[in-house]
């Protein structure tokens, strides 16, 4: 690799300052600086660079080689200042990309008034939003297609940290027209002989005995949509946390189930020991404000 001169980028300021003013007092001046530190900065460039970049006269007049650097200066001024920018704008959250995923929980409730305040306190970054099951989140999060997730934990991978913010209680979900809709709740062992449509969401379920009906259905659906429509229309009823419902269903009743009552953690889904960017950051602080509020 050839050498490269130690510059600094004031170094290059100064040259530009001269070579446009065509004056060191003037240049100076705009510099704020004093006019012998000003010119010993240019002397040590030039000799750092090892040729003279302006003549030796009471003219301030540029040498060849000043005029063939004269561009370059001004090039890599530009890009200094376009990149000293750039990051500055990241560190202040005013310009970068934040990647989420979320599971449709979060997404439903959550995500649109998250997303309007977010958009008016950082205008300037971009979103990317994903929705996903839980293990579908954890995934985005571990191959580092996204930085936050908002999920319930499922595989414990150690490379991940998980922020619990919410639980949510497991219930019944049917027709407003099935007979146990109008009970206040009902057990386990009551829905166990259902016409029960399996979800994904059901493997959080593992490791309580009085729920392990639920992880063998005939019937298994990964679709929310396809699966509010099949309840909507009578085909069985299923299991989800209160949560889980969309708001806009009203064709549809949730029964909290007891004996035991069953809950899931929601929370925040991030890689172990990595540390936030800043539009990362400002969104975390966003979803503790709402769990807590």
């Amino acid at each position: 690799m050839p050498h490269l001169p130690d510059l600094s980028v004031q170094h290059y300021r100064h040259f530009l300052l001269v070579a446009e003013l065509r004056s060191f007092r003037a240049a100076a001046t705009r510099a704020c600086r004093s006019q012998p530190a000003l010119s010993l900065s240019i002397k040590e460039m030039e000799h750092r660079l090892g040729q003279p970049l302006f003549e030796r006269g009471s003219r301030v007049v540029l040498t060849r080689f000043g005029q063939e650097c004269l561009p370059l200066a001004r090039e890599l001024v530009e890009h200094h200042d376009r990149v000293a920018g750039a990051l500055g704008g990241l560190a202040r959250n005013e310009a970068g990309l934040l990647a989420l995923a979320s599971v449709a929980t979060v997404a439903t409730h959550w995500l649109p008034e998250l997303v309007a305040t977010y958009r008016q306190h950082y205008p300037g970054v971009a979103l990317r939003i994903f929705d996903d099951n839980s293990e579908g989140v954890e995934r985005m999060v571990l191959a580092g297609e996204v930085e936050l997730g908002v999920c319930s934990p499922v595989t414990r991978d150690r490379r991940l940290e998980f922020e619990p913010l919410l639980s949510d209680a497991f219930g019944l979900v049917c027709h407003r027209q099935h007979p146990l809709a109008a009970r206040k709740s009902v057990t386990w062992r009551e829905i166990a002989a259902l016409p029960l449509v399996g979800t994904v969401a059901h493997r959080q379920l593992a490791g309580h005995p009085q729920a392990a009906f639920m992880m063998d259905r005939p019937v298994f659906v990964s679709n929310m949509m396809s699966l509010l429509a099949m309840l909507e229309r009578g085909v069985g009823v299923t299991v989800l946390a209160r949560l889980g419902v969309p708001p806009d269903t009203e064709g549809l009743a949730f029964v909290p189930l007891s004996r035991p009552r069953i809950e899931r953690q929601l929370g925040i889904m991030r890689l172990a020991g990595r540390t936030l960017s800043p539009a990362a950051a400002s969104m975390q602080a966003l979803l503790r404000q709402k769990a807590a509020g």
